[in-house]
C-alpha cells in the first residue's frame, strides 16, 4: 500500500480520535491539514486499511458507519441517544479460540455491542 501525505493524515485521525469517528468526521478532520483530500481518498483509504485488518468498520443501520484502530477483541457501548461509541476492554465473554474448541466454528471476527446511553446522555 502506497503511504501518501493524505493516507498518513486519514491514518493520523484515526489514531488520535479514539471517538470511533465516521467516515464524514475523517475527512472534515484531514481537510483542516490537506484542503484539497477528497471524500473518495478518505473511503478508499478506509477500504484499504479494513482490507488488511488494520481497523475494523462498524456497520450500523440507523447511523453512519464507524472506524476503529482497535483491532483486539473487544466490547463497543454504543448510545442510543447521542451515537457516541466507546470502548470496554475487559474480558469478552468468549473468545473465539473457546468458540471453536467447543464447536469446531473457526470464527474469523466477532463484534461485541451493549445499547443504552452513555454517562453524558444519563444525567
Amino acid at each position: 500500500m502506497k503511504l501518501t501525505s493524505q493516507r498518513l493524515e486519514v491514518i493520523d485521525v484515526l489514531t488520535r480520535d479514539k471517538s470511533h469517528p465516521s467516515a464524514l468526521s475523517i475527512f472534515k478532520k484531514a481537510r483542516e491539514k490537506y484542503p484539497a483530500i477528497s471524500l473518495s481518498t478518505v473511503y478508499y483509504t478506509l477500504a484499504l486499511l479494513k482490507k488488511h485488518r488494520l481497523i475494523r468498520e462498524l456497520e450500523f443501520e440507523t447511523m453512519d458507519n464507524r472506524y476503529d484502530m482497535d483491532t483486539d477483541h473487544h466490547l463497543n457501548l454504543i448510545c442510543t441517544n447521542c451515537g457516541r461509541i466507546e470502548d470496554f476492554t475487559d474480558a469478552v465473554p468468549v473468545t473465539p479460540e473457546v468458540v471453536e474448541q467447543i464447536t469446531g466454528f473457526a470464527a474469523h471476527d466477532m463484534r461485541f455491542e451493549y445499547y443504552g446511553l452513555c454517562k453524558q446522555c444519563r444525567y
